[in-house]
C-alpha cells in the first residue's frame, strides 16, 4: 500500500464513478482500476461494490475511507512542517546575548525575524560574552551576540557594530560639564568595572585604556552586568565605560561623555558568533536579519 493508492481510493469514494475519478486524478481508467484492485489485495477484502449502480463502498471500504482521509491529512501536515523547517520557517533558534546588545542590533533583528518566521520559536538567553562559547559548543544556542568577543574554536565571528567608548559619570562629577574627557583626568576617580568574570574581555579592555594612558585604575566596585554598573555610577560610587548605543538609551541620572586625546579613537565591538559547521536555516535566516540592522546603525567615525 502506498499513499497514491489511498489518494486514488478517496477520490473514487467521493465520485463513486471510475470515469470521473480517473479524470480528477489525471490517469487512465484502467490504471485507476488496477490501483484499487491492488489496494483491495493489500487490505485482504473488497472495498468497492462494482455490481451496484451507482457504485458504492462496502462497509470495509467506508471504514478505510475515513482512515485514509486522516492518513493523507497527517501526511500533508508532516510534509508542510518538513518543508517549513527546511526553509527555516518553523523550528527553534537559540540566541545568547549580552545585555548591551539590547540597546542596538538585537531588538530590530528580532522584530524582523519574527515577522518573517512567526512559527520559529525563539529561545533567548541573556548571558555574558564569556559564557557564550560553552553555550555554542554545547548546542544550547545557535548564535551568540557579545562584546569584545575572543576567538572561539570551531566558530565564526562576524562584527556587527563598532562604536565609540563613552564614559558614564554621575551628574555632579567635576568633569560632567566637559564635552570630552581624557583618561588621565579620571586617575583619581573610582572605577566601576564589569562584567565580573575571570575571563572578561571588556573589563580587560577598559583596564588597558588606563594602562595605555600611563595610569593605574582605582577599581572600587565590580558588577556582573551593565545595568548594575550604571546604577552604581548614578549612586555616585564611580565612573564606568559603555558603548555609544548604550549611552543613547541611558538613564537620566547619569551623563555620558566621549573620550579625547590619544585614546579618542578607541572603539568597542559587538559581534555575532556561531558554529562554523551549523547549517541550520533558522540561523542563516537570522544572520540575514542582523546584516541590514548592523548596516543601518551609526558606526564609529574618526575624529575631525
Amino acid at each position: 500500500m502506498n499513499l497514491r493508492h489511498l489518494q486514488a481510493f478517496v477520490v473514487l469514494a467521493e465520485e463513486l464513478n471510475f470515469s470521473r475519478a480517473a479524470d480528477r486524478l489525471h490517469v487512465a481508467q484502467p490504471a485507476l482500476s488496477q490501483q484499487i484492485r491492488a489496494l483491495e489485495t493489500r487490505m485482504g477484502t473488497q472495498l468497492v461494490d462494482r455490481g451496484s449502480r451507482p457504485l458504492r463502498l462496502t462497509e470495509a471500504g467506508s471504514y478505510l475511507c475515513i482512515e485514509a482521509r486522516q492518513i493523507l491529512a497527517s501526511f500533508d501536515q508532516a510534509a508542510l512542517g518538513t518543508r517549513e523547517i527546511g526553509l527555516g520557517m518553523r523550528g527553534w533558534l537559540g540566541i545568547g546575548f549580552t545585555r548591551s546588545a539590547m540597546y542596538s542590533v538585537l531588538p530590530p533583528a528580532l522584530k524582523s525575524f519574527h515577522r518573517d518566521y512567526p512559527k520559529v520559536e525563539l529561545k533567548l538567553f541573556e548571558m555574558l560574552t564569556e559564557e557564550q562559547a560553552d553555550a555554542l559548543h554545547d548546542t544550547r544556542i545557535h548564535i551568540g551576540i557579545g562584546r569584545q568577543v575572543p576567538p572561539i574554536t570551531g566558530c565564526t565571528t562576524l562584527p556587527l557594530l563598532r562604536e565609540r567608548l563613552m564614559v558614564a559619570l554621575p551628574p555632579d562629577h567635576r568633569l560632567a560639564g566637559e564635552k570630552k574627557i581624557r583618561i588621565t583626568q579620571l586617575a583619581d576617580t573610582p572605577l566601576v568595572l564589569y562584567p565580573k568574570h575571570p575571563n572578561a574581555q571588556f573589563s580587560r579592555f577598559v583596564e588597558s585604556l588606563y594602562r595605555n594612558a600611563g595610569i593605574t585604575p582605582h577599581i572600587a566596585h565590580q558588577a556582573y552586568e551593565i545595568q548594575t554598573a550604571i546604577a552604581l555610577v548614578a549612586a555616585g560610587l564611580g565612573v564606568t565605560f559603555v558603548g555609544e548605543s548604550v549611552a543613547r538609551h541611558g538613564r537620566s541620572d547619569v551623563v555620558y561623555r566621549r573620550l579625547s586625546g590619544p585614546l579618542a579613537s578607541q572603539t568597542t565591538t559587538l559581534s555575532a558568533s556561531f558554529r562554523t559547521d551549523d547549517s541550520s536555516p533558522h540561523l542563516h535566516a537570522f544572520l540575514a536579519c542582523l546584516s541590514p540592522v548592523a548596516k543601518d546603525l551609526p558606526q564609529e567615525t574618526p575624529e575631525l
